[in-house]
């Protein structure tokens, strides 16, 4: 069953009748459920809704309440103010009515239906916007759209009348907004003395960061109308620097929005205060020591609320956030836990990571923590050296306390080690810089010294076998027990 199935199976109790005898109240029953059935699904994404609607209409045995579920579905979606609900529509023409498995109701209906699916299946929301070669003023050929910025795909007509209140009013937001966004105003008709009149007169935009081109398919020779279902004019795309459609269907004001919405997305600020918050009181629940695996569970879990889903932009923003929030961190389970999230989150998925604020502010950042958590991990042998007692502990076993002169934290944690009767070699890395920098620099390349103090346990021979080892830590851990 999916997730709606209390609800379907209302739905279904309520049609049972619907076949053996025409009850006006229980039809006006079934399609009120329907209608509730459908807002409970309005946030969730395209493909949840598919699903959703296959399930309810495989759920109908009856041939005739199984029709009208289908089609009460299929017209809800045709007809949804969402975008891009229309892809549901175009799904339930290809899976139920095309071949004939649900009756349509008329042939011009299913006519209908087939067309629409034709004209708009290419250019649905979360598809890479198709190629189209047109000619430009000059003419040249200009294949669009492009990529490396947001591109708005603007169909007109001349002398098409809803055209001519739009086009002001997106050359006006266009001039006052300056987004740097690359328009491709096509022209649908074949007079070419008024194409030149409305470039000249009603969309010259002066914005410096918009860049606008001019085109038209003189000899129909694109294919646009079918590319792009342009049936009608006006019609408006918003394309994203990767060539994917993320708006259709769209009016100046919801350009507006949509642009200042992809805008901040793009250029989002991670590891903000809010966010850091939200972290810390997530990971409190797991008391005061936090495993790696608790930093894998966190990961996880905001994967299945958004990539899982679809959402590929708040997983972004999430698993950003998250990253920025662990770089923070020195304890032993969050940077053991660090180092697994960075390969399995962000570096091994290129194709989620993929525009160039990510490499700056994600990519970048989880590189450089991956090339310092990548030092001694567990399982290596610490190097000899000719640090005093430094050869006698490795070959035993024992911690290895690196720490800095006038260092705070490391004072605490060496009156944690005093407190617990541990016994450690300690160095002291500013005074080892001054008495032998080679060994120094041999440290600072094996280990991951860039935060100190830096505890490494070793067993027998040198092998490591806990690394940002916290002693205060410990001590909490074990008062918590207590």
């Amino acid at each position: 069953m999916r997730k709606y199935a209390a609800i379907l199976l209302s739905l279904l109790i309520c049609g049972l009748e619907l076949a053996a005898q025409v009850d006006t109240a229980k039809v006006r029953e079934l399609d009120s459920r329907l209608e509730r059935y459908f807002s409970l699904l309005e946030a969730e994404p395209v493909e949840v809704k598919k699903a959703e609607c296959d399930a309810l209409i495989e759920a109908a045995s009856d041939k005739d309440l199984r029709q009208r579920i289908a089609l009460k579905a299929y017209n809800h979606y045709l007809n949804s103010t969402l975008m891009g609900d229309e892809a549901v529509a175009i799904h339930l023409t290809d899976r139920w009515f095309s071949d004939g498995k649900i009756p349509m109701g008329s042939e011009k209906d299913l006519l209908d239906a087939k067309l629409f699916a034709e004209f708009n299946r290419q250019s649905l929301i979360g598809m890479t916007a198709p190629e189209v070669p047109l000619v430009d003023p000059s003419g040249a050929h200009v294949t669009f759209p492009g990529s490396g910025r947001f591109q708005v795909l603007y169909f007109y007509d001349t002398d098409c009348a809803k055209c001519k209140l739009e086009s002001p009013m997106l050359r006006s937001l266009l001039d006052d907004k300056d987004y740097p966004v690359d328009v491709f105003a096509v022209y649908v008709g074949r007079d070419e003395n008024k194409w030149t009149l409305w470039m000249k007169s009603t969309f010259k935009v002066k914005a410096s960061s918009v860049r606008v081109t001019h085109l038209w398919d003189p000899d129909d020779e694109s294919d646009y109308q079918m590319k792009y279902g342009v049936t009608s004019t006006p019609k408006m795309f918003l394309v994203d620097p990767d060539g994917v459609i993320v708006g259709r269907n769209l009016d100046t004001d919801s350009l507006e929005k949509l642009m200042d919405a992809s805008l901040a997305a793009l250029f989002y600020d991670y590891g903000g205060e809010e966010a850091l918050t939200f972290f810390e009181k997530l990971f409190s629940t797991y008391g005061s020591k936090v495993s790696p695996e608790n930093v894998t569970e966190i990961a996880s879990m905001l994967e299945s609320r958004t990539l899982a889903r679809g959402d590929t932009l708040s997983f972004k923003h999430l698993e950003g956030d998250l990253l920025y929030y662990l770089a923070g961190k020195r304890e032993e389970g969050f940077k053991e836990g660090t180092y697994s999230f960075i390969k399995d989150y962000i570096l091994a998925r290129p194709d989620v990571w993929n525009n160039a604020d990510d490499s700056l502010k994600v990519v970048g950042l989880a590189s450089m923590l991956d090339g310092l958590l990548s030092k001694a991990p567990v399982g290596t042998r610490i190097p000899k050296t000719g640090i005093k007692g430094w050869n006698k502990t490795r070959r035993k076993g024992g911690l290895f306390f690196f720490s800095t002169t006038g260092c705070p934290v490391c004072a605490a944690e060496q009156e944690a080690a005093d407190s617990l009767h541990l016994k450690y070699l300690k160095v002291d890395m500013t005074s080892l810089e001054k008495e032998s920098p080679r060994t120094a620099r041999k440290l600072l390349d094996f280990f991951d010294l860039s935060s100190l103090p830096h505890i490494i346990q070793t067993g027998r021979r040198g092998v490591i076998e806990r690394r940002y080892v916290s002693l205060v830590e410990h001590l909490l851990f074990l008062d918590e027990k207590d």
